[in-house]
């Protein structure tokens, strides 16, 4: 942290070496006495706030935030709806402190406006607050701040980096519903008491009215004592109140991460599954959960309640932290690479060998090459990342409790980098995700998460939000998870986001020619699936960005 020249002090500097270089050209003295006298200012100027570095050096300055509760029902903070972000600046020094500038460096999910500058006094503390606002519902991280520092003439500025993770969450949007998304059908599985009322035939529930009989009315529904004061048959219609159970199987796959960030159609399935959830369990009913790629990723039992909805979110929000090993795209080398990035930088820890061992040393072992052919201690940074995970443990409230347990690994794969995927989760580190088609993985993974929904329960309705992209590859296997389904599951409905319509507007004429090659695909695999649903008895439902679960209700109902 040695100060530099702000560019207020690289315009004097150049001025003043241009005045000395100009005089002693034309023989100037005064000339060439007036930028010495500058240099030396500029020189003493210098010297004088030497010592703010050195107070950095010495911690004699502290930074610490905090998030206050958001403006959402219970505190909680949602996408496109900024909150504040409370900073504060502690001086511990003899000197007054001008920060000129703070940059926070956070998760690229949040949008942090630029803070402005603040004096703190010798022995105060100064707080201020600066917006942020979250472009897409996870668990997002703000890592750190840099805060830079400068004198009286703004001549000069030092650079310090403050490492302070603090890890928020950010619940779906409150997508309005009119009526619940998720409906339960007449010849229910449920023998629950709770609050749907469903109209349906039988012995037993309240009254609903008395009709007169009809073709195809058994007689052991006609009431007898009505009957007989009219003078013609009457028949019993009764109300029963019932409890339903629903599973939503959610696509986390790359085909539903296109688009801007915060607007891609697997934000909008996560807003929607969230609204169509708390629908349903705000009626009273149980709702479970199954998200799926290449294979079945996370999995909630249906359950009913508030607390059981906050497991939920959990679980949908989980899909913004992938790293397991099968879903990411990135090799050994590139993992360490990133993890020893992330620890020198914000832990100050260098796992990096200075020097190359003799080719039958033992420990090689345990080194891993980065992709730049930089070595690391891998055993090292094993033994760094576990004491840090050990301290995080002690804060395992701030996290989902499978996240801790939780990384999974393909047949074959170094069990060593287990822990640094799990402090990737921890300390928000994103990995990229992986993009790649292998003709069948998809139909596997959405065949084994319909199997999923119907193992264990026999529920009253199945939704499936997936842009169905690769599912038709093995359709013979596809076929009978959806045979199963519908078998099993009273109603079976799949939203399709038009995929064409999350992605990003074209401006070229080369980007809207791809648009138009994407929707062309897009319909003709959207055409194929409907026509593998519809003989399964499936009601297909193609949603848009401005969709809301109401308007879902509504289609599903002119599509029944």
């Amino acid at each position: 942290m040695i100060p530099s020249l702000a560019t207020r002090g690289k315009l004097v500097l150049s001025a003043a070496a241009l005045m000395v270089l100009v005089g002693a050209f034309r023989g100037a003295p005064p000339l060439v006495a007036m930028g010495g006298t500058v240099l030396i200012a500029l020189a003493a100027a210098y010297l004088a706030f030497f010592p703010t570095a050195v107070l950095l050096r010495r911690k004699k300055i502290e930074l610490s935030w905090w998030v206050p509760p958001g403006d959402q029902p219970g505190g909680a903070l949602a996408p496109d709806r900024p909150f504040e972000l409370h900073i504060a600046y502690r001086n511990h020094g003899s000197r007054t402190l001008r920060v000129l500038g703070t940059k926070v460096l956070a998760n690229p999910g949040l949008e942090v406006a630029p803070c402005v500058a603040a004096s703190v006094p010798p022995g105060h503390q100064i707080e201020h607050t600066t917006e942020v606002r979250p472009a897409t519902a996870g668990y997002q991280v703000f890592h750190g701040a840099v805060l830079v520092l400068g004198d009286l003439l703004g001549l000069f500025e030092v650079h310090a980096y403050f490492p302070n993770p603090i890890a928020i969450k950010v619940f779906p949007r409150r997508r309005a519903a009119v009526a619940p998304a998720l409906r339960v059908a007449g010849g229910s599985h449920s023998d629950q008491v709770g609050q749907h009322r469903v109209r349906r035939r039988g012995l037993a529930g309240e009254l609903r009215e008395l009709r007169e009989h009809a073709h195809g009315d058994p007689f052991k529904y006609i009431a007898w004592k009505a009957t007989a004061r009219r003078g013609k048959l009457m028949v019993r219609d009764l109300d029963n109140e019932l409890v339903a159970t629903h599973v939503l199987c959610v696509d986390v796959g790359a085909s539903m991460r296109g688009g801007p960030r915060g607007k891609t159609a697997l934000d909008w399935a996560i807003d929607a599954a969230a609204a169509m959830s708390q629908a349903a369990l705000d009626g009273g009913d149980r709702v479970g959960l199954v998200t799926f790629d290449t294979r079945p990723v996370l999995e909630l039992k249906p359950g009913a309640g508030h607390h059981h909805w906050l497991q939920l979110v959990d679980r949908l929000l989980d899909a913004a932290t992938i790293v397991d090993e099968d879903l990411t795209d990135l090799t050994a080398g590139e993992l360490v690479a990133a993890v020893a990035n992330y620890l020198a930088h914000q832990e100050a820890l260098d796992v990096r060998l200075r020097h190359v061992p003799a080719m039958d040393d033992p420990r090689w072992g345990q080194i891993q090459a980065g992709p730049d052919g930089v070595l690391y201690d891998l055993g090292a940074m094993l033994r760094l990342v576990q004491k840090l995970i050990e301290g995080l443990g002690a804060q395992k409230s701030l996290a989902p409790p499978w996240w801790w347990s939780r990384v999974h690994l393909s047949e074959g794969a170094d069990p060593q980098m287990a822990p640094l995927r799990l402090f990737c989760r921890l300390r928000g580190i994103e990995l990229p995700y992986r993009n790649e088609h292998i003709v069948g993985r998809r139909s596997a993974g959405l065949a084994q998460a319909l199997e999923r929904t119907v193992a264990d329960v026999r529920p009253d309705h199945v939704v499936v939000l997936s842009d169905l992209a690769g599912v038709l590859d093995d359709e013979e296997r596809v076929s009978k998870a959806f045979a199963r389904v519908r078998r099993r599951a009273s109603s079976l409905t799949v939203v399709v986001p038009a995929t064409p319509e999350f992605a990003a507007v074209g401006q070229t004429p080369i980007g809207k020619t791809v648009a138009a090659i994407m929707t062309h695909d897009h319909r003709r695999e959207l055409g194929a699936a409907r026509s593998l649903l519809a003989r399964h008895g499936a009601r297909v439902v193609v949603a848009t960005p401005s969709d809301t679960p109401a308007r879902l209700l509504a289609r599903r109902r002119r599509a029944a």
